[in-house]
């Protein structure tokens, strides 16, 4: 064989064996009660200049890796996202709505905006972050300052919490230093 046939033969192969594998076709399975907060996770991130699009995605409730898990997701590549939300009724039926949203977010953000979890505090021992992996409920009771005398503006902290979670430059807050 001449050199001109084994190179013809070797490209030949490289151009039909390096076929890249369609992607998966999309899966959305999201209970009825979970989807307003996707709704309105996308409604954020647009308001926010992000916008995204949400529509490969599957939410279940299930068991979690352990009993004070209430979410998880699982991201691994050319697989659908996937997010179980714990049935501890603690996690979920017995939670406030804020409590519920910030849960739904903080997964969304793992499965949707790639985003890691988050352990730094703000001056004030606040949580930097709704990717916290402690807790989620940061906007939802507005329990801070503990033991303050200043009312706490449930606004201003979701307003904040939202934005780092689309932009994770975003400035201390004037409340957190």
């Amino acid at each position: 064989m001449n050199r001109i046939t084994a190179l013809v033969l070797v490209l030949v192969f490289l151009i039909t064996g390096c076929k890249k594998e369609p992607d998966p076709a999309p899966i959305y399975l999201v209970p009825t009660e979970i989807q307003p907060y996707i709704d309105k996770f996308i409604a954020e991130a647009s308001q926010r200049g992000k916008p995204i699009t949400v529509n490969n995605l599957i939410v279940q409730f299930g068991q979690t890796s352990g009993e004070d898990v209430c979410g998880q997701c699982l991201l691994q590549a050319k697989q659908t996202p996937r997010i179980t939300l714990s049935i501890n009724p603690d996690c979920w039926q017995n939670a406030y709505p804020e409590e519920r949203e910030g849960l739904v977010f903080h997964e969304l953000g793992h499965c949707i905006l790639s985003r890691a979890h988050r352990t730094d505090q703000l001056p004030d021992g606040t949580y930097a972050s709704l990717m916290n992996g402690l807790d989620t409920g940061v906007y939802a009771t507005c329990r801070y300052p503990v033991g303050g005398t200043v009312p706490c503006d449930r606004r201003s902290r979701r307003a904040y919490y939202l934005d780092e979670l689309f932009n994770p430059t975003t400035p201390i807050p004037a409340w957190g230093k």
